[in-house]
């Protein structure tokens, strides 16, 4: 009776031990050897913590916030601005036990845009992320994305965009202007 009872219970350990300490940090021992760097693996949580706390810091700073392009990310993903400035433009960080690799390369984020190996796939929302984007094009795939891909192409034809541009430049000096 009692070994019916432990038989189970090792197996739903050795399954944590495996998903949340072994596969991660193969993970990363992997993109260590390739010379990818960034904040250590820390079990079920990952860098979910830290990213938390930077973003509340810089939150309650009383700093003025610019409206140019300059220091945006730094205000806004505090957590990925000084990642990048300490394990450069490619980094590997932790939501949870899944990781994520942040690129700055403009070649290498078009190769694997354009790649049609199959290899990239996009990440599954979570409840909260489906509730903001919805069924639109950033969350489909396959067929669906295709069809809602036309759909979206017609508004994005060079003529469209051009008669948007000169209104949205005009409406950026106005605001500017009061």
């Amino acid at each position: 009776m009692n070994l019916l009872f432990l038989l189970p219970l090792f197996f739903i350990i050795l399954t944590i031990l495996f998903k949340y300490i072994w596969i991660p940090l193969r993970i990363q021992l992997h993109f260590l050897r390739q010379g990818v760097k960034g904040p250590g693996y820390r079990p079920i949580f990952g860098n979910s913590a830290g990213i938390q706390r930077r973003m509340f810091a810089e939150a309650e700073s009383s700093r003025s916030v610019s409206f140019n392009h300059e220091g945006v990310v730094e205000r806004v993903m505090p957590h990925y601005y000084n990642w990048s400035k300490v394990y450069g433009d490619t980094f590997l960080y932790w939501f949870g036990s899944n990781a994520r690799l942040a690129l700055s390369d403009p070649d290498m984020i078009k190769e694997i845009l354009v790649s049609e190996s199959g290899s990239f796939r996009k990440i599954r929302f979570d409840p909260a992320l489906k509730l903001m984007f919805g069924d639109g094009l950033v969350a489909l795939e396959g067929e669906r994305w295709v069809v809602h891909r036309r759909i979206t192409n017609k508004a994005f034809s060079m003529e469209r965009v051009k008669v948007r541009r000169n209104t949205h430049v005009i409406g950026q000096v106005s605001v500017g202007c009061r």
